[in-house]
């Protein structure tokens, strides 16, 4: 016999003996208790698999900027909401200015030289680029928002270097929310497009149901595995970065049912009371799903479901 298995009847013998009590010899024993039973119920169940995955935001966006420049006004923090096109951050805009006031006076000085055809159209067409350039340069200088959203990052401070490519912002649609999971490819060709699927969010103790909007059609040949996207409808607010999980339907199981009522815990141990000829007995199980019992039970047999009782006890159904 292994450790865990008498570690395990131990821990049994000790529950048991708890629930009896030491009394003495000749104490009468105790009456009859009136208890509501059940039956244990074999079924087929539905069976799933889990999908982990993130929980992210449909629309979402980093803002950068287009121009190296030191950051001189920031108007957002992180949580604010903004409106598409309201002012994020303000650039130091003196460098940009002084070459847009010279592109400026070369596009004035050549417009007029070339009306009075001292010049070629040529050499003014590359003047006016210049100018252009400088114009949208100076423009870019302040940073707005791209949508209606609400600033979920800010990775900047007043009087740091703005450069391209370097994220100052992510602003996010809030409302709209999806779950990015990674599918085992064994499952892939169970999904569809449109499909309906439930998404266990821990975090918030609630439950979503949504379709699902996209399937990637290449797979991670690391992970072996495909993304897939599941739009969330719920009640409860969602924010981006939850845990979620996916139950992907493949199939049927056999299952031993029975009342979650009927199931009692005591520190790590997780019993029933069994009617055997006219006694409760108390007998150990194993449970998985809420009301579903993988070991300890049979097909048929009575447990308790309402009534206090002791181990041996008689009782009367």
């Amino acid at each position: 016999m292994s450790f865990r298995t008498g570690l395990f009847l131990s821990m049994a013998v000790a529950l048991a003996g708890c629930q009896r009590a030491d009394k003495p010899a000749g104490t009468p024993e105790l009456p009859a208790a009136t208890v509501q039973t059940a039956p244990v119920v074999a079924q087929r169940v539905p069976d799933f698999h889990e999908i982990v995955g993130t929980v992210r935001p449909k629309l979402s966006a980093n803002v950068s900027a287009k121009v190296m420049a030191t950051i001189r006004k920031i108007t957002v923090q992180p949580g604010d909401i903004v409106k598409a096109g309201d002012l994020l951050v303000e650039l130091d805009d003196r460098d940009l200015r002084a070459e847009f006031d010279r592109a400026k006076s070369d596009y004035d000085r050549f417009q007029s030289l070339l009306e009075k055809a001292i010049i070629a159209r040529a050499e003014f067409d590359a003047v006016q680029s210049r100018f252009r350039v400088a114009e949208a340069s100076l423009s870019y200088a302040k940073l707005l928002a791209p949508f209606d959203g609400v600033i979920a990052q800010k990775l900047c401070d007043v009087g740091d270097l703005a450069t391209p490519g370097r994220t100052l912002f992510t602003i996010e649609q809030p409302g709209n929310f999806r779950l990015e999971a990674n599918v085992p490819e064994r499952f892939a060709g169970s999904l569809q497009l449109g499909q309906e699927l439930d998404v266990v969010i821990e975090a918030l103790n609630g439950r979503c149901r949504g379709p699902v909007s996209e399937i990637i059609p290449a797979a991670d040949p690391v992970s072996r595995s495909f993304l897939i996207k599941i739009d969330l409808k719920g009640d409860k607010p969602l924010k981006s970065g939850l845990f979620g999980r996916a139950l992907l339907p493949i199939g049927e199981r056999d299952s031993l049912q029975i009342p979650a009522s009927a199931v009692r815990e005591r520190g790590q141990l997780t019993f029933v009371h069994v009617v055997t000829a006219g006694r409760a007995q108390m007998r150990l199980i194993r449970t998985g799903k809420p009301g579903e019992v993988l070991s300890g039970l049979q097909p048929g047999e009575q447990v308790v479901v309402a009534g206090d009782v002791m181990d041996g006890q008689r009782v009367q159904p």
